[in-house]
């Protein structure tokens, strides 16, 4: 799990090209494989998962990658996608495409009304899980992790993690 946290962080270190907090320097390498989680806002998914291969590996370096370049990120209180979003997705459902693979799509709102931070999380996962569905993905290989304001605030609230599920 640890090791999850530090690729992470090296991770959005390497490609998010925003400060986040998350300090941008590891001494630890990757396993072999990946982390098995991909985050655009240096937060580690619900889990971390050992060496993959196949097509979750596959899949997993293809999300690390599209978020690398260009991370899924929101603007404050809304739920539209942005174009670049959408292209980082599309990348994405191609990987997807010939395999099984499923995906978390973990979202957050900040605001400080837990119900409303939920609601627009909610909706923040609705439009990725529909952007995906655009480009080929079944709605049941998305799982929508819409955790509102419980794990991120301010500006971390607007960053969006995918990673492949467990």
């Amino acid at each position: 799990m640890v090791g999850a946290a530090v690729v992470i962080a090296t991770v959005t270190a390497c490609g998010s090209g925003d400060s986040n907090g998350s300090g941008g320097s590891s001494s630890a390498a990757a396993p072999p494989g990946g982390s098995g989680t991909s985050s655009a806002a240096g937060a580690p998914s619900s889990a971390g998962q050992g060496a993959m291969n196949g097509a979750a590996g596959q899949v997993n370096s293809a999300i690390e990658q599209a978020l690398q370049q260009s991370p899924v990120t929101f603007e404050p209180q809304k739920a539209d996608l942005t174009d670049k979003a959408k292209q980082t997705l599309e990348q994405i459902a191609k990987a997807m495409q010939g395999n099984d693979v499923k995906i978390t799509v973990a979202t957050h709102a900040g605001y400080p009304d837990a119900q409303q931070a939920k609601t627009l999380s909610e909706k923040r996962a609705q439009a990725i899980a529909s952007a995906l569905e655009t480009h080929g993905v079944a709605k049941d290989r998305v799982k929508e992790d819409a955790t509102g304001s419980e794990k991120a605030q301010g500006d971390q609230a607007l960053n969006t993690q995918i990673s492949v599920a467990q």
